[in-house]
């Protein structure tokens, strides 16, 4: 249940003592109250992959990203689309032409924002392999952008697109990437600072391994925000971050398991937020079949999980009212599809002839009619000897994959499936995942308002890409990608989606467990006016947009009082300072800038 009363779990000694000791602390938090323009500093326990929009997947990167790059339109709070760039729009009467009308506006650095900046961005999208790890998936359907005047942008396509207006690709400027084209795939965005930006916030400073720095931009269009500085400081779990918000050397972390949501209840200076999220949870079965990209095979998974019978096994032994319930410990819901119930049009239920749900007697039989039978160990062996023994990998970033492990360990050996379970870093996961060298791997996405980009990362074209899961091939679920990017009647377009995801639900081609709301706390004696996305009981942090952070608004010292749950406001401005891990010791590189595909525990 979301929202509602907390049930007893199962936790590790270790979990019971944090939980117990960030309750003690309550007592001594420190207080601090900021000045009119003052630093708000977000703990964060997750890398960043690149600060360069053209190949950054992480969240933590794109929401910096996004803080620095306006798009064309942007995600409102409300979840729809509005102006960003483009001031207003029109469609051709067969909807292949759109035609963009750009604002009065400039870059960071003064020079004028012109339409030849978005066909730049595109083209470079368009046409060189390099630039299109982020959002090639965008713009494949794009013929042509063309800058007709200063002011005004041509985008054709070569079918109608339903998704144009969704598109969520950062605009560069011109006159500072021509001259990178040759690096693009590779360049470290933040080598010349300041960088040029048209967002809120624009970066201005980088130390390796310890910090990023985003300033206000005093020529971002909406007008300037109201805090200077925000401080993104790297924790190596949360913890450690928690302890750093009752101390005062945080002002926002995100991430929160329930047990330290939980012991933050009551305290005067800190502001909870239990926010409908846009992320999900899954279960990532490596099948191993021929990619889409040269026909190969994607990795070194067990070659059991390219049976059907056995990923419906596996999807049978799982039991995910259990996740919500003891590892959730209700701050989440089970769902089927994958997009989350956050945006309600296009999420997915299964029929009653077609659900699958926990029994493991059923796992055992679709296990049986596979061909593998119990060993002497308990451990299934398949017809030519093979033990049915599968690595099972997560990421350290999130706090209660241990716990998570613990159960799919327990219930998959009830089945008589071996699993070695290993938590992993950042880069571990990003290595084996993107290497396919694994066979189940706990992962999950965060999903823009529009379908379009969450389904398109299923499709053949994406295998050997950072937006690739399970090595996932279908042409038959490539034809109904197609037909729905096409379909301009949202009706039509709605039941093709449900389709999609029918398809993939029967496919196995993951299992998708839980949709979880996230945990966020601030200090309230501190900022106020986070506006949520959506703002009825949504997300501070991690939002389609930069709401969270342009409404933050620093609390003077004589209006500073009780902090309370929830919150929301108006405009702010912020400077975004990116710390590694100079408060807690153990963290590993905090900004990483590799030529090779991203991982897929943190993505966007």
């Amino acid at each position: 249940m979301l929202g509602g009363i907390v049930r007893r779990s199962v936790m590790s000694a270790a979990a019971v003592l944090a939980a117990a000791a960030l309750a003690l602390s309550g007592a001594g938090v420190g207080q601090a109250q900021p000045a009119p323009g003052a630093t708000l500093r977000v703990a964060l326990t997750q890398d960043i992959d690149s600060l360069n929009p053209f190949v950054a997947v992480f969240l933590s990167s794109t929401q910096i990203n996004r803080l620095n790059y306006e798009n064309l339109t942007v995600v409102g709070p409300d979840n729809a689309v509005q102006p960003g760039l483009a001031e207003r729009w029109e469609a051709s009467p067969d909807a292949l032409t759109w035609t963009f009308h750009l604002r009065d506006a400039q870059w960071s650095d003064g020079t004028p924002i012109t339409a030849r900046d978005v066909a730049f961005t595109y083209d470079q999208i368009m046409t060189n392999p390099a630039a299109q790890d982020a959002n090639g998936s965008a713009v494949s359907n794009f013929a042509s952008v063309t800058a007709v005047d200063d002011r005004t942008v041509q985008i054709t396509t070569t079918q109608p697109q339903a998704s144009i207006l969704a598109t969520d690709v950062p605009i560069v400027p011109e006159h500072v990437w021509a001259g990178r084209v040759a690096e693009i795939g590779t360049l470290n965005n933040a080598e010349e600072l300041p960088v040029v930006g048209s967002g809120p916030y624009v970066v201005t400073g980088y130390q390796e391994g310890q910090s990023v720095t985003l300033s206000a931009n005093d020529r971002f269009w909406r007008g300037r925000p109201k805090v200077d500085t925000v401080q993104f400081v790297r924790y190596e779990n949360t913890d450690a971050a928690v302890q750093g918000l009752l101390k005062g050397d945080v002002d926002l972390v995100r991430d929160l398991t329930p047990a330290q949501y939980d012991s933050l209840a009551g305290n005067d200076t800190v502001a909870r937020n239990d926010g409908r999220n846009r992320r999900f949870t899954e279960i990532l079965a490596n099948w191993s079949n021929p990619s889409g990209v040269d026909g190969q095979p994607f990795g070194d998974g067990h070659a059991a999980l390219r049976d059907l019978r056995v990923r419906q096994a596996l999807h049978h032994a799982v039991d995910p009212d259990a996740v919500v319930e003891r590892v959730k410990q209700g701050h989440s819901e089970v769902i089927h599809g994958l997009i989350p119930p956050v945006y309600p049009d296009w999420t997915f239920t299964p029929s009653d002839g077609q659900r699958r749900d926990h029994d493991p007697e059923r796992a055992k039989a679709l296990l049986d009619e596979a061909g593998y039978r119990p060993g002497p160990d308990g451990v299934r062996v398949g017809p030519d000897g093979t033990p049915l023994s599968l690595r099972l990998i997560a990421g350290n970033q999130v706090a209660t994959n241990p716990q998570l492990l613990e159960f799919l360990a327990g219930w998959f050996g009830a089945v008589g499936v071996g699993v070695q379970p290993q938590i992993m870093s950042s880069n571990q996961i990003d290595d084996a995942t993107v290497a396919g060298n694994f066979d189940l791997a706990v992962s999950g996405w965060s999903v823009n308002p529009d379908p379009d980009d969450m389904l398109s990362q299923q499709t053949c074209a994406v295998n050997g890409t950072s937006k690739s899961d399970s090595g996932y091939c279908n042409p038959a679920y490539d034809q109904l990608y197609a037909a729905q990017r096409a379909a301009v009647d949202e009706g039509q377009r709605r039941e093709l989606v449900q389709q999609m995801q029918s398809l993939l639900y029967d496919d196995v081609h993951a299992i998708v467990l839980t949709s979880d709301t996230l945990l966020e706390a601030y200090r309230a004696d501190r900022f106020t006016g986070f506006v949520t996305q959506p703002e009825d009981g949504g997300v501070i942090t991690g939002q389609t947009g930069y709401w969270g952070y342009y409404g933050a608004t620093p609390v003077a010292a004589d209006e500073a009082g009780a902090a309370g749950d929830s919150g929301g406001g108006s405009g702010a401005t912020i400077a975004a300072v990116v710390a590694a891990a100079v408060v807690v010791a153990g963290g590993g590189a905090f900004l990483v800038t590799r030529n090779r595909r991203r991982g897929r525990d943190e993505r966007e």
